[in-house]
């Protein structure tokens, strides 16, 4: 075959090579045949052969011989031929690499998750995968406008929030309790009842933090009897929030046991019946490629919750 070298490309002109006619040419190259190529490329023979000769135009070059036995590789073929191999190699070990790169992922955090509750969500964002995490610090109303937008990959928040946009998944259901320090007259009941609470103030977080989990706890309060005064607690420290505590025989905070510290002179303790919950979610947003990995895990007890 006469090679046409009219509009024979140069280097620059290689970008407008199409992949998919190199693939052909390697599967005919491999298969010796335009006929066993098309088999196992599914498609038909004369497309194929179109193909080839169309490749064959665009680099100004004949790759093959069309001989009665099949099809055989001219010089400038298997010069081609090599470059691609190299080429498709070089595509392999660069995937190979990226692949093992770990993803970045930027997680929102609301203040007082226990490190059970961080450790399960962990779990869930890699979901067997590399993932490097970074965290930052974000209340759950927050989190919302900063997932929708793209800022956060995922982000650990109090329910209910307004989950419009968003994919939840929930990794720590548990009822709240008592804390007190050890003098306050109420300490030394094992479990308290609604009734003992009439007239203690509440060591509460500002509720624009988390709006919807505020009201919630709030209303099942004062559907049990106790609409206590509220003193706000503005900052995350436990020696802030120890010192508020201490020495104040009318006060009190609500927290889960989990999340309840190790001080010596705090107490949790329960309360009912019926008490508040604090549900703790992980969320992304819906359309997001990190929503994947929270639709496909399986919450139905999740991991450190407690009822």
């Amino acid at each position: 075959m006469a090679a046409d070298h009219r509009g024979a490309p140069g280097a620059d002109d290689l970008a407008n090579l199409e992949w998919r006619r190199l693939r052909y040419f390697v599967a005919v190259a491999e298969a010796g045949t335009v006929t066993e190529a098309a088999r196992r490329l599914h498609i038909a023979q004369p497309s194929l052969s179109q193909q080839i000769r169309l490749l064959e135009r665009s680099l100004g070059t004949p790759l093959f011989q069309r001989l009665p036995r099949g099809m055989e590789l001219t010089e400038q073929g298997r010069l081609v031929l090599g470059g691609v191999n190299r080429a498709l190699g070089e595509l392999r070990s660069s995937v190979a690499a990226a692949r093992a790169v770990a993803l970045t992922a930027t997680v929102g955090l609301c203040r007082g998750v226990p490190q059970s509750v961080l450790a399960r969500a962990e779990q869930v964002m890699t979901h067997g995968q590399r993932l490097r995490i970074g965290y930052e610090q974000a209340d759950s109303q927050s989190q919302v406008r900063l997932l929708r937008a793209g800022a956060l990959a995922f982000g650990i928040l109090r329910t209910p929030v307004d989950d419009s946009g968003l994919t939840l998944c929930t990794v720590n259901d548990e009822p709240l309790g008592v804390v007190l320090h050890r003098r306050h007259p109420l300490a030394g009941r094992p479990e308290l009842t609604w009734p003992e609470l009439s007239g203690q103030r509440l060591l509460w977080f500002p509720a624009a933090r988390a709006p919807g989990y505020a009201a919630t706890v709030l209303e099942c309060l004062q559907n049990h009897g106790w609409t206590p005064e509220t003193l706000p607690e503005e900052h995350s420290s436990h020696t802030l929030f120890r010192h508020h505590l201490m020495g104040h025989d009318d006060l009190v905070a609500l927290r889960t046991r989990s999340a309840s510290s190790g001080d010596p002179d705090l107490l949790w303790r329960p309360v009912g019946p019926e008490p508040p919950r604090e549900r703790l979610a992980l969320a992304a947003a819906a359309h997001s490629a990190w929503a994947g990995r929270l639709t496909a895990v399986t919450t139905d007890d999740p991991a450190g919750s407690s009822t």
